[in-house]
């Protein structure tokens, strides 16, 4: 596969600290028998919970829902095959969600952008909870050793549900040649031949549509007796419910089911784990038609097709197999208004473990990274060009940067390793010219306004010409702090379309310290020099990110503790006295945010970095 971000995060993964820690974890917990990559429905509970317990600042665990036998019991319930009754779970099981992200960071929820990962819907697929338990583990380990991980976290939420269908589960667990898909409501259907219904027939856009389920409870794809009619149907939908917002949902889905939602959908992804195809299949499903947003929808396909180089399976395909009717996906995408995306991973229910760990995990794990760091605007973001051979460093008082932008590489990576596609012509999205490359510093792109500090890379050809171009950067960093540093970069395409954002840590070593009483040695202990200087007042004047001597002024209205604090960062000057600040900020109505909410990094998220060693001007600080 020639993807270049996907070596990188392989490198991450692989023969290093997560890839150990992950490796310590599957050691310590109960497996699927004679399986020794799987951990068991209880040996996995158990296993994120402990997780949770260790990364308590990146993951939470949340009740949303109950199985079939928790909330009616087992009356009815008789299962036999192969002349075995088979044991039921005992009470049944709570549905959990694990939400995973960086709590302290300034982005608070309501703005995070909310990826839903699930999976174990089909009881059978044994690899696919645990995929989804592999990424989430490589996220909290990745957290502050990978930068793009750093990224996802500090500005999105990761909400993975393991076991949609843990009833049926732990019949597949138990009863391997049972081979069970669906949960155990026993409606309509004599247990010795496996009733059930299937939840991936049973959710509410086209459910009951015989072309694509059946209405014979006997049936693996049984529908159900209407839709959304199971517990763990209606978990998964209640969850979704509470994460993506109803002004991006459509009254009547149905009906409304060609028109498009447009690019400016922001903030939300979902994506279905199963097993098994090698297929990436994204809606619509119903029928052999394209969606209105297909040309996003195809986009990334396309994108994660260079990770894992799955066929596309989807309406207007060359690879559309069949129609599937009441499906996650497809609800996910035309009643919450989302992007949606199943995997079918490997090539069997119950995989090897040769073939699980050599090829799933590495082909997979990074898509669903790369998925992630689109989550908050994944129509707009993902006919965006990419970067590749993202490198940084800092030598001799400089900071150098080099990589490569591509609008095409990933989104026609398919005319290459597909049949399908090898004589079809650069996709729409891929055929842009390159435009610019920014370089941010400690400063997320979605976060930077005029008066920040941005650099422009220079084309190596010296042209923006062609739709893939190298570029690089080397500036000063005399007027930086020594220590780690993040530097972000994004390209643009001549349509003004931006792309992902890449993410490197790069460690800056200065060498010779600044002169007496121009730097104070910490943010801390500069601002005190500030408050000294201004009588003590509780107000504090931070740095522009320009890193230069001119003064951002931090206001603020309303307060963190009655949850209504909004914060603006403006007003630069060469010099500013406490009484110009504080006129500026209250000619918006506002206040000069006071120390403890700069300390508590709630107050000018944008504007101020605490691992900065800011300059400050001598007439505003006193040395300290």
């Amino acid at each position: 596969m020639n993807n270049l971000l996907f070596l990188a995060l392989l490198t991450l993964l692989r023969g290093s600290r997560v890839d150990a820690a992950i490796s310590r974890s599957l050691q310590a917990y109960e497996k699927i028998g004679g399986r020794e990559c799987f951990r068991s429905l209880n040996g996995m509970m158990q296993s994120m919970k402990d997780l949770a317990a260790k990364y308590p600042h990146l993951m939470t665990i949340n009740t949303i829902g109950e199985s079939y036998i928790k909330k009616y019991g087992t009356s009815g319930i008789n299962i036999t095959k192969y002349d075995v009754t088979y044991e039921l779970p005992p009470g049944g099981y709570d549905i959990l969600a694990f939400n995973i992200t960086a709590s302290n960071s300034t982005r608070q929820s309501p703005d995070k952008g909310k990826m839903l990962i699930a999976s174990r819907v089909h009881a059978r697929e044994w690899a696919t909870a645990e995929l989804n338990a592999r990424f989430i583990e490589a996220l909290v380990e990745g957290y502050e050793n990978d930068a793009d991980i750093t990224s996802i976290l500090e500005r999105n939420e990761i909400h993975a549900i393991l076991y949609v269908n843990p009833d049926g589960t732990y019949i597949a667990e138990k009863y391997p040649r049972s081979m069970w898909r669906k949960n155990l409501n026993p409606v309509g259907c004599d247990g010795g031949s496996g009733g059930g219904v299937d939840i991936n027939r049973n959710f509410d856009f086209m459910w009951g549509d015989t072309r694509g389920s059946s209405a014979d409870p006997c049936k693996l794809t049984y529908h159900g007796p209407s839709a959304n009619s199971e517990p763990e149907t209606q978990a998964l939908v209640d969850y979704a419910m509470k994460l993506f917002p109803e002004g991006q949902r459509k009254k009547k889905p149905e009906k409304q089911k060609d028109e498009a939602f447009g690019e400016e959908i922001s903030g939300f992804f979902y994506a279905d784990i199963h097993a098994f195809g090698r297929e990436l299949y994204y809606p619509w499903g119903f029928d052999d038609i394209k969606s209105p947003d297909d040309e996003a929808f195809q986009a990334l396909g396309r994108k994660l097709h260079s990770f894992n180089s799955y066929r596309l399976w989807s309406g207007g395909q060359p690879h559309y197999r069949y129609p599937v009717t009441g499906v996650a996906s497809d609800y996910m995408y035309a009643n919450m208004g989302v992007a949606s995306m199943l995997y079918e991973i490997g090539s069997r229910f119950h995989q090897p473990c040769a073939e699980f760990e050599d090829e799933v995990v590495p082909k997979n794990l990074p898509s669903l990274i790369y998925a992630a760091k689109i989550a908050h605007k994944p129509f707009y973001l993902i006919k965006g060009p990419d970067v590749f051979e993202l490198d940084a460093r800092h030598d001799n008082g400089e900071l150098r940067v080099s990589a490569t932008a591509s609008d095409g590489k990933m989104v026609n990576a398919i005319q290459i390793s597909s049949e399908e596609f090898k004589n079809s012509s650069d996709y729409p999205t891929g055929s842009q010219v390159i435009k610019a490359v920014y370089v941010y510093l400690d400063l997320h792109p979605d976060d930077w306004q005029e008066g920040d500090i941005r650099w422009d890379m220079d084309a190596i050809d010296g042209n923006w010409d062609t739709n893939e171009e190298s570029v690089r950067l080397t500036v000063s960093t005399k007027n930086f702090p020594s220590g780690k540093h993040i530097v972000h970069l994004q390209a643009i395409d001549s349509l003004g379309y931006a792309g992902p954002v890449s993410s490197v840590f790069v460690n800056f070593v200065q060498e010779s310290a600044p002169a007496p009483g121009t730097t104070s040695p910490s943010f801390h202990q500069a601002a005190k020099g500030c408050l000294k200087r201004l009588n003590n007042e509780q107000v504090d004047l931070c740095l522009a990110n320009e890193h230069t001597s001119n003064i951002a002024v931090n206001c603020c209205s309303g307060s963190q503790q009655n949850g209504d604090l909004t914060c603006s960062r403006t007003g630069c000057k060469q010099t500013m006295s406490y009484d110009e600040a504080k006129a500026h900020c209250e000619s918006m109505s506002m206040r000069l945010c006071t120390t403890a909410e700069l300390e508590a990094r709630v107050c000018c998220g944008k504007g101020c970095y605490f691992n900065k060693l800011p300059t400050w001007t001598s007439d505003m600080c006193e040395e300290i």
